[in-house]
């Protein structure tokens, strides 16, 4: 089947108040040097496809004529449930917080909120994020300090370096602080309610619109606890297991010579990191070359894939590799049977355990909030 092959697609660059030229300059990426680019969405429902027969199309049009050909065991009806970025944060991003599925649907008539995760590529010295609040906190003192600009002081820093890995759920506030670049995974939604923008204004003079009221429904105003993702790997395997949420699941594969995998009834991304990669799909069909952070997309139908360094003398080349799981329990039975403990799988499933309740008062999600 001719159409079974890995898939290249080709990113979309946008202009951000806070971008930089790191993804140009550090990540080789053909990005415009003369604006400031803050991501490239590599990955996405709008995407097109650069080679072979499908080229042309994009990721939207193939869902809607392939079915489940390419989304396997996700619904073609819906949007493509994955969506991936570059991000480059030459400033501080807004402190921010996403809405979740529930919230999304109801007052923002969209099917999904959006948790995301990410794993930093590139760091400045003594780089930070926001991630969370320091204490509990509530609706109520938290209009109180955003009105009084001083939301800073429960906001939580995050040390990070490069290899990190950070998931976010719907509801965490957070902000990607200035010189780190990331890759992001998330749902497939771009709803923002930002809280704070740092006063900044645009070439226009223009400040950015803020959405404290959406916030306060959607935030979970527990102290957080969380810190950068505990990985699940074992010495000398190539597969490293950093991401097994419901909505999308995330390794790190280092290919140091062809590694067979499955798609696991998923459409699988892959995202080469520093060195390139030959890709195979399926049982047969000519092979593609990945370059250094560019992404492709495999089939659901493909049934297997392998990864491979490029460069025939390279050691290793390692993928970012994402997947919609079928199930957590599918997800943790996967893991035990590479052979996992019980108690380790269970110990890293319980980071991306969802949170029983938000921390606020009853009646805090109103309906009927405006878009922003």
């Amino acid at each position: 089947m001719t159409d079974l092959y890995p898939m290249l697609i080709q990113p979309r660059y946008v202009e951000r108040i806070w971008g930089g030229h790191s993804l140009a300059e550090r990540l080789g990426k053909p990005a415009p040097r003369d604006q400031p680019i803050g991501e490239s969405w590599e990955v996405y429902e709008e995407n097109g496809v650069v080679n072979g027969v499908h080229a042309g199309r994009t990721i939207g049009d193939l869902r809607a004529e392939m079915g489940r050909t390419l989304t396997g065991h996700v619904s073609p009806t819906d949007l493509f449930p994955l969506l991936i970025k570059l991000i480059d944060a030459q400033d501080w991003l807004s402190v921010q917080v996403h809405p979740d599925d529930r919230f999304a649907q109801e007052h923002e008539g969209q099917p999904y909120g959006k948790t995301e995760c990410w794993y930093v590529i590139d760091t400045a010295p003594g780089a930070t994020l926001t991630y969370g609040f320091t204490r509990d906190s509530s609706p109520d003192e938290y209009v109180e300090l955003v009105a009084a600009g001083r939301l800073e002081e429960i906001l939580r820093p995050l040390p990070v370096r490069p290899g990190d890995v950070v998931y976010i759920p719907a509801g965490t506030v957070h902000a990607i602080g200035a010189g780190i670049v990331v890759y992001e995974l998330q749902q497939t939604s771009d709803i923002t309610y930002r809280i704070y923008d740092w006063n900044r204004r645009d070439a226009s003079g223009h400040t950015r619109a803020l959405h404290v009221d959406n916030a306060r429904q959607v935030l979970d105003y527990h102290r957080c606890t969380r810190g950068t993702v505990r990985p699940l790997h074992k010495p000398g395997a190539h597969r490293t297991m950093v991401i097994a949420g419901p909505y999308f699941c995330l390794e790190v594969i280092e290919a140091a010579a062809a590694r067979a995998l499955s798609t696991d009834e998923s459409p699988v991304a892959v995202t080469a990191l520093d060195q390139a990669l030959v890709v195979h799909a399926g049982v047969s069909g000519e092979p593609v070359t990945l370059a250094p952070y560019s992404s492709l997309l495999i089939p659901a139908a493909a049934g297997t894939y392998l990864l491979e360094p490029a460069a025939p003398r390279a050691q290793t080349a390692r993928a970012l590799v994402a997947y919609v799981p079928i199930s957590s329990a599918a997800t943790r039975a996967d893991l035990i049977g590479r052979g996992f403990a019980d108690t380790d799988v269970d110990v890293f499933l319980a980071q991306f355990a969802p949170a029983a309740d938000l921390g606020q008062a009853p009646g805090a999600r109103a309906k009927g909030a405006a878009r922003p």
